[in-house]
């Protein structure tokens, strides 16, 4: 058993490094680092856009390989409400957030497993057993007020006991709201001067706020620390 779930991760840990290689080769790497100075919403529509018919396919692979490049969720969401409108927009924008949580959750729990719970033992220490007990909710909420980074969530998720269904249930309820308010935000870009511009943009606003709000109102005050009168 153990020799056949070491194959498993050289296995698709090798299917991986293949395929971004492939994917590095083909681009080309000084297009690649060229590439990070575009991680807007106007720059990723004119990569996704260069590759005509295939752009849905570019959008998609961009959105799985993500997590792997240290790039930001939120400026390829509002993307493809910019790229493909409200509709098609938030469809593909939750497609590809979930492929990308789905990845991340696979390496945490097949591959990486020891690595990642070591490392993510001291930063994210507790949540491993709200996910074990939560399931759905603990993720859903997670996605919903993102206090923890969306790949995290994966990381942390993939280490638990969590089932992947109700992994992949939670990530799906609780990513709408913001997938919804920002492909909304995208898709007003061309009319900044429209109503539904300015309260997508206030709705966008708030997503960024209430995870900095939560933390300040669940921070712990820091110990007090006692005088000894003999110093």
């Amino acid at each position: 058993m153990a020799f056949r779930m070491l194959d498993l991760r050289i296995g698709v840990l090798a299917v991986w490094l293949i395929a971004l290689a492939g994917a590095t080769v083909t681009i080309g790497p000084g297009t690649l680092m060229q590439d990070y100075t575009k991680v807007t919403p106007e720059g990723i529509r004119q990569i996704i856009e260069s590759y005509g018919i295939f752009s849905v396919v570019a959008y998609e692979f961009l959105h799985a390989i993500r997590p792997f490049t240290f790039l930001p969720v939120t400026p390829f969401t509002i993307a493809g409400g910019y790229i493909f409108g409200q509709l098609y927009g938030l469809a593909f924008a939750m497609l590809g957030t979930t492929l990308a949580a789905t990845i991340t959750f696979f390496l945490s729990r097949y591959i990486f497993r020891d690595y990642i719970k070591k490392r993510l033992s001291t930063h994210y220490a507790g949540f491993d057993s709200r996910f074990d007990n939560g399931g759905i909710f603990t993720v859903a909420s997670l996605r919903v007020v993102p206090i923890v980074p969306f790949d995290a969530v994966g990381y942390v998720a993939g280490v638990s006991s969590i089932r992947f269904k109700d992994y992949v249930i939670g990530t799906l309820i609780g990513e709408f709201p913001g997938a919804l308010i920002l492909t909304m935000l995208g898709n007003n870009l061309r009319n900044i001067d429209s109503i539904w511009f300015a309260v997508s943009l206030v709705l966008a606003a708030l997503l960024f706020i209430l995870p900095e709000a939560y933390r300040r109102l669940n921070k712990k005050p820091a110990p007090e620390k006692s005088i000894n009168p003999d110093k």
